[in-house]
């Protein structure tokens, strides 16, 4: 997990605070959890189903990765070459017109 620092406004520090004492959350990282969460529902919600479909098929798809680089079957990469091979690749395809 990572930790993410902010600053809130008075009123809205004293408005967490009194979330988190009324018992409706345990700590106040449990509150911005919740709320970032809510907000990421939201968000994915509003996605058109072809979108929600990408989405999901890019989640798995970085899953895979993820489970092969767990399982040791990663390799090196020369980020500047591959960059610059796609630089190159875009030139071309953008000079022939």
């Amino acid at each position: 997990m990572s930790t993410v620092a902010i600053q809130l406004p008075d009123e809205l520090t004293q408005f967490v605070n009194q979330s988190v004492r009324s018992g409706g959350f345990h700590t106040t990282d449990e509150f911005f959890i919740s709320i970032v969460s809510m907000y990421k529902d939201q968000v994915e919600e509003s996605l058109s189903e072809a979108d929600q479909v990408k989405l999901e098929s890019l989640r798995c798809d970085l899953q895979i990765g993820i489970d092969q680089l767990d399982r040791g079957e990663g390799s090196e990469m020369d980020w500047d070459e591959f960059f610059a091979d796609r630089h190159r690749a875009y030139a071309d395809r953008h000079s022939a017109s």
